[in-house]
């Protein structure tokens, strides 16, 4: 039957039953030797509780220690001492504060270096914004954090940002819906995209006022300013056409001759000659491009146009520098060679990239005009849905009205900030920001 047998030890004596009751017994025995022991070691970690938490605490300190030294380059000048050298990068306050903690350290050196032009790496970048901008920080880390010497475009995003959603969105019940919804979420759950969507509700608070707009109803409120569907006005050589248009455009070129300004005083950090003069976002392309913005404001408003001569000046002379910039920038940094292939070569590339400056210089001031096209199509989805609710009617169906403003709020509120979002990054962030900075992570934190 494959049985096997089993031999029992000779200390135990008796029956099963006897040999068990001997071992139940000394197991009892055992448990109350142990909580005997236990409650031994409770009293004395008790009466010894300051003396443990400041050796767990000492422990710690040394733990930490020992891995910051694992980084740390080694190097022995005497046999009774090991010197252990740490460089790292610290901000300006916790390095001063750094300094007078180990200022009575006879064991300890603390050396800032202040020459930035000897520094050998390249410092990382901490982000310092007031709590009004803090939120819009995510969509800076999104393209790319600035590098140390570059502008931090913070404020900006978070001002062009709210103000273009704000344009595009424009109701006084939806937006104080959007601003008080995103500061109950920013404030309890700390999310940014809720900070974000509270300012942006803000903004589009205020336009509503301008638009006359309260939850799609435009007779509730005067509006001080337009309506975005309604408002028409005469343009030369294109007819009557939508005022929102016109002044979103307006608004489109205000913001590209900032960003170039912006990318001037970047690339003067740098110290890149091309980019700060002879770029199509440098002072060429500001000279051009402002040129063009201040003849059309004079055409449309009916005043007089500058002479011929400071038209060429003024519009030529920019291209001309923008289609020679890589043998200007050779002369002005005196390289041997101003233009580094074939003279044919230079032509023809020259002749095709200014053609292409010319267009996006058209296509990206034409982009605005999505930032009016919102701003009508909001106001006509509302419409529609007062329609289906029978408010021309006289007898409103409140329940549609409601589902009707929650649904182009949430729809239409996720388009305009996805829209606006892509300007930013397209249309701005393109022109100035290079976002190739690298995070500050300081040692044992998150």
């Amino acid at each position: 039957m494959h049985f096997e047998r089993t031999f029992i030890p000779d200390e135990y004596e008796g029956t099963a039953k006897q040999a068990s009751d001997l071992l139940t017994g000394k197991i009892s025995d055992l448990k109350a030797q142990v909580a005997k022991a236990d409650q031994a070691l409770n009293v004395a970690s008790e009466n010894a509780r300051d003396d443990l938490s400041a050796a767990v605490k000492r422990l710690a300190i040394f733990t930490k220690n020992f891995d910051i030294r694992k980084l740390a380059a080694c190097t022995n000048h005497d046999e009774a001492h090991t010197h252990y050298i740490l460089c790292g990068w610290m901000p300006e306050k916790e390095a001063e504060s750094l300094q007078r903690e180990m200022a009575n350290d006879i064991m300890a050196f603390c050396i800032v270096e202040d020459n930035h032009d000897n520094i050998t790496s390249r410092p990382p970048t901490k982000l310092k914004n007031c709590k009004l901008f803090k939120p819009f920080e995510m969509f800076v880390d999104m393209y790319g954090l600035p590098s140390y010497n570059e502008l931090d475009p913070t404020v900006l995003i978070g001002l062009s940002y709210s103000i273009l959603f704000g344009f595009m969105f424009g109701d006084v019940g939806q937006g104080l819906c959007l601003m008080i919804g995103g500061w109950l979420l920013y404030h309890f759950k700390k999310m940014n995209l809720a900070g974000i969507l509270s300012r942006c509700g803000f903004c589009s608070t205020i336009f509503g006022f301008l638009f006359g707009s309260f939850f799609g109803f435009e007779d509730v409120i005067p509006a001080l300013w337009l309506h975005p569907k309604t408002a028409m006005m005469q343009v030369p050589f294109v007819g009557n056409l939508n005022t929102v248009f016109v002044v979103a455009i307006g608004l489109g070129m205000l913001i590209i001759l900032l960003t170039m300004v912006l990318n001037i005083y970047n690339s003067v950090k740098e110290h890149n000659t091309e980019k700060t003069w002879f770029d199509t976002n440098g002072v060429a392309g500001l000279v051009f491009y402002g040129a063009l913005t201040v003849t059309l404001a004079l055409y449309m408003t009916g005043h007089a146009l500058p002479a011929a001569i400071v038209l060429v000046v003024m519009f030529v002379i920019p291209l001309l520098v923008i289609f020679c910039k890589e043998p200007l920038t050779a002369l002005v940094e005196k390289k041997s060679h101003l233009i580094e292939d074939s003279k044919v070569m230079f032509f023809v590339q020259g002749f095709f990239e200014l053609f292409e400056v010319c267009l996006s210089y058209f296509s990206n001031t034409l982009s605005f005009v999505r930032v009016g096209a919102f701003a009508v199509s909001h106001a006509a989805m509302m419409e529609v849905v007062l329609m289906l609710a029978g408010v021309e009617a006289g007898n409103p169906n409140w329940a549609v009205v409601v589902l009707g403003n929650l649904f182009v709020c949430g729809m239409e509120g996720l388009i305009v900030g996805i829209q606006v979002l892509r300007l930013e990054y397209y249309e701005l962030f393109s022109r100035f920001y290079r976002g190739t900075g690298r995070a500050f992570r300081p040692y044992g934190k998150a």
